[in-house]
């Protein structure tokens, strides 16, 4: 473990989170966090150990260690480890540190949003919060990626020197950059893991077709807001859906796909870089041109797929398969 303030674990700055996720621990650890968030802005250490519970209970642990006061606007970096358990929820909040690590035994576990329903029926009530379910599971796989591309594109970028060794074994010199990697990838992780690299690779591969009718809706030389550029990302969803679809007896009528496209690219784009280059002139487009921005931004298409891949089903993975995934930055030794 690297020496540095900002990437080790502090037990005199730290809090535990401990068992379900409820707002019994957030009010319990409430002044816990105000405390050391107005002492100073020194890293702030989440040791996790819970097999999750409630995710606004997460989103709220986060809100209150990333407080702002009038007198520091700083926030405190947030170093979380799973101690030893981190799954649901908490697996979620781990991600979601500054610098997020784990032991070599610890259990990771990432799903979609689950809702416990009395009895087995879906109507009512219950059936409209299970209608709901891939709104919830779009919003997780966004603040999944946002949270841990970077890691992800870190990965990409220590791998990259295997590409052209990988494509000289297969004899192949037309495969792409990210088959190379998802190759290179695939044998790195266990099995449980490569399920969800194995789901995620048909999901990639619609997004690049989804992102191809967004484009057709841009037109440069515009001054836009963002409002209308979600417009135009909710039209091409919606194309999409309806240009795509094999079966028209889907039992919401799509509006799932339509979701999952609108926040893959809602996640994909920033917003305010994209209003900018909308408003350059058309000509200027070869001027823009950045092969390292393009590099990488092929891998963030396929990084939110595998995020999206991680909401279906229960995904137990190892602390290593987080490593390789992006979803953490290391492995520690001792907590």
């Amino acid at each position: 473990m690297p020496g540095d303030a900002d990437f080790t674990p502090n037990p005199d700055r730290a809090i535990w989170v401990e068992g379900r996720l409820d707002e019994t621990l957030l009010e319990r650890l409430r002044p816990q966090i105000i405390e050391l968030t107005d002492q100073s802005r020194e890293p702030i250490t989440v040791f996790i150990n819970s097999r999750g519970g409630v995710s606004e209970v997460g989103r709220g642990i986060l809100s209150l260690l990333r407080r702002r006061t009038q007198d520091d606007a700083r926030v405190s970096r947030i170093i979380t480890v799973a101690a030893p358990t981190a799954q649901s929820a908490a697996a979620n909040l781990l991600s979601a540190g500054d610098f997020a690590i784990a032991l070599p035994d610890s259990s990771l576990l990432y799903h979609g949003t689950r809702f416990q329903m009395p009895g087995n029926e879906l109507t009512g009530e219950w059936g409209k919060m299970a209608q709901t379910l891939p709104l919830h599971n779009g919003i997780a796989a966004t603040e999944l990626a946002k949270n841990s591309v970077r890691r992800f594109l870190s990965i990409v970028s220590a791998e990259r020197a295997l590409f052209a060794a990988h494509r000289a074994e297969r004899d192949d010199p037309t495969l792409t950059d990210p088959e190379c990697f998802q190759a290179v990838l695939r044998w790195k992780l266990s099995p449980d893991a490569r399920k969800v690299l194995e789901l995620a690779l048909p999901l990639s591969n619609g997004y690049h077709d989804l992102m191809i009718h967004f484009r057709k809706r841009l037109r440069r030389g515009r001054a836009v807001t963002t409002e209308h550029l979600q417009k135009l990302m909710l039209h091409a969803s919606i194309a999409f859906e309806y240009e795509t679809r094999t079966c028209s007896s889907a039992w919401d009528g799509g509006l799932s796909r339509i979701s999952d496209s609108f926040f893959f690219l809602n996640t994909y784009f920033d917003v305010a870089r994209l209003r900018e280059w909308v408003a350059g002139r058309a000509e200027s487009k070869t001027a823009d041109a950045d092969p390292e921005a393009d590099f990488f931004l092929q891998f963030r298409v396929f990084f939110i797929a595998l995020c999206r891949a991680l909401q279906e089903g229960e995904n137990h993975i190892t602390a290593m398969d987080a490593v390789w995934l992006g979803l953490i930055d290391t492995l520690g030794r001792d907590v």
